[in-house]
């Protein structure tokens, strides 16, 4: 199962997400539904948060690699993501890495290869 990874750009726009779900789910056409749902909801909520706090293009990369998915987020602000202390259960957000954290076996963020900003990964195991 390994492939080499997609990058697409995505606009920083409320419709990202849903480019970014069509990218998904194009590149894992051949997983289980089980599999595509968490990937498609990852990669959702990831691109979510660089549209919301990111600056600038979003880059989103998704490859595979024996094992693992990994999923890769790129934005212009280099701040990292900050997870609130207690999310709001009524509000509009705080949720997003809480479920990000459920949903991925690892996740962190490094310096963006590209240019000023950062890169948040994430990684799900694919055999368990």
């Amino acid at each position: 199962m390994d492939r080499s990874a997609r990058v697409v750009v995505l606009p920083p726009v409320p419709g990202a997400a849903a480019l970014a779900r069509d990218h998904a789910r194009r590149f894992g056409s051949t997983w289980s539904a089980e599999l595509l749902e968490t990937v498609l909801l990852v990669v959702s909520e990831a691109v979510t948060n660089a549209v919301r706090y990111g600056h600038g293009h979003i880059e989103l990369s998704i490859g595979v690699r024996s094992d693992r998915i990994r999923i890769e987020v790129s934005d212009g602000n280099p701040n990292p993501p900050v997870r609130r202390e207690s999310p709001d259960e009524l509000g509009d957000g705080g949720r997003g890495l809480y479920l990000l954290e459920t949903l991925t076996d690892a996740w962190g963020t490094q310096p963006r290869d590209t240019g000023p900003g950062k890169t948040v990964w994430l990684e799900l195991i694919t055999l368990r």
